[in-house]
């Protein structure tokens, strides 16, 4: 009996250590699996991941592309344009200490601003921090009529400047970069405008600020009153990002998220440009992560070509039509062009463009959404206006919805036949 139940209990335990190393054998292969996963969850692929219409990733150390999307289409920079601002203000031969006064012109300039009120004075260093770090609008206004003696003239000289430094796609109608007609900027540019901008020992100073204030000064009954205006750096990589050095967001609801900036690692400085982004920093952070960690590749990689042609030069343009809104010389598949449409934007989700469509068709414009095939399984729905049998009507109505709405609406030959699978729907 007690035989039998040796042979019993021995079973069991054989049994039990059977079970015990199984057990463990299929949490190791759950662990495994679930980090094969993961892995292929949060993979990345520039092409494929990113939100932003246009972007480049840039070696600071050469200026090679690393990567880029759409880098010289011609869009709303917002108030990355705040960067060649600065780049002017700092070239100007002015001293930082010097002083200007505030307008009744540079107080009424919409927000973002720091409300500064006429007669006023600030020094142009604090000015800098001002728009670098709080964006600020009007502090903009004060710099460009201070330096320049006027907008109009500090503008000009901000689109001389920014095409002697090689940024020769954009043109620059305010010094603040809220939507305008003939204001317009590319990925690839900001990021040469940020690179050179770098190069400053006070650009760099101010940009890598997180928190700072500034000081205005008023002469009541001939009395100065100083007024201490705390700013905070609306770059959030500063805070969350290792090697974060500086940047620039902007934001309109034309242009929509934007953000030009630069990180350095072991040794290694990247300069990110995005324009056009429903998520800012989710593409900003991932690419430059991309860019990191296949550095070698990609610096060994052959310069890639521009996957969008520069469209004209700025200065050659019809007078009162925004460069911008230029429509393609011709068309590469040789297909017939029956008039001009206007594309306000492109969305994997129906209903997304069909709720844009219907504000703009509430407001009188006409359109449709177009279905467009992008890969087996994969569609997307443009947003277009038209088509117009000239040019000249397509301009003019672009330029009309901008005005009435900030949207940039781009002109695009409409063909005989859909491209590419698209059909009107």
């Amino acid at each position: 009996m007690f035989t039998e139940l040796n042979r019993v209990n021995a079973t069991w335990r054989f049994d039990r250590r059977r079970s015990r190393r199984s057990h463990l054998l299929i949490s190791a292969l759950v662990f495994s699996l679930g980090s094969l996963f993961a892995s292929v969850a949060w993979s990345f692929s520039p092409d494929q991941d990113l939100t932003a219409r246009a972007a480049v990733l840039m070696d600071a150390a050469t200026g090679k592309i690393l990567y880029q999307k759409d880098a010289d289409l011609r869009l709303p920079p917002a108030s990355t344009t705040k960067v060649m601002t600065a780049i002017l203000a700092l070239e100007s031969g002015r001293k930082l200490t010097e002083t200007l006064t505030v307008s009744k012109t540079a107080t009424r300039v919409p927000a973002s601003k720091l409300y500064l009120r006429p007669g006023q004075s600030l020094a142009i260093e604090d000015l800098l921090y001002a728009i670098m770090l709080s964006s600020a609008n009007d502090a903009s206004m004060v710099l460009a009529e201070g330096i320049g003696g006027s907008v109009e003239h500090f503008t000009e000289l901000m689109t001389k400047r920014a095409h002697e430094l090689g940024a020769t796609n954009s043109h620059f109608a305010n010094p603040h970069g809220l939507t305008a007609v003939d204001h317009f900027s590319t990925a690839r540019d900001l990021a040469v405008l940020f690179r050179y901008a770098m190069r400053n020992p006070t650009f760099r100073e101010i940009v890598q600020t997180k928190i700072s204030s500034v000081s205005s000064n008023t002469i009541v009954k001939k009395r100065t009153v100083a007024r201490r205006i705390s700013v905070r750096n609306h770059n959030r990589l500063l805070w969350n990002f290792d090697g974060a050095i500086g940047g620039k967001t902007g934001y309109t609801h034309a242009a929509q998220k934007c953000f030009v900036g630069a990180v350095a690692r072991n040794g290694t400085t990247l300069v990110v440009s995005v324009l056009g982004a429903r998520d800012q920093w989710g593409d900003t952070k991932r690419l430059l992560e991309y860019g990191f960690d296949n550095y070698e590749s990609l610096k060994a990689a052959p310069q890639p070509d521009s996957k969008t042609a520069p469209t004209e030069p700025a200065s050659i343009r019809p007078e009162g039509i925004s460069a911008v809104m230029g429509a393609p010389r011709e068309n590469s598949r040789g297909q017939p062009v029956n008039g001009y449409v206007l594309q306000l934007g492109a969305f994997r989700e129906r209903g997304r463009a069909e709720s844009l469509l219907k504000q703009f068709s509430d407001r009188g414009w006409e359109g449709f959404v177009e279905k467009i095939l992008l890969s087996p399984g994969e569609t997307a729905y443009r947003v277009r206006f038209g088509p117009y049998a000239e040019l000249l009507v397509a301009q003019q109505t672009a330029q009309e919805i901008l005005q009435k709405s900030g949207y940039q609406a781009l002109i695009m030959p409409f063909l005989a036949s859909p491209e590419s699978g698209g059909e009107p729907s």
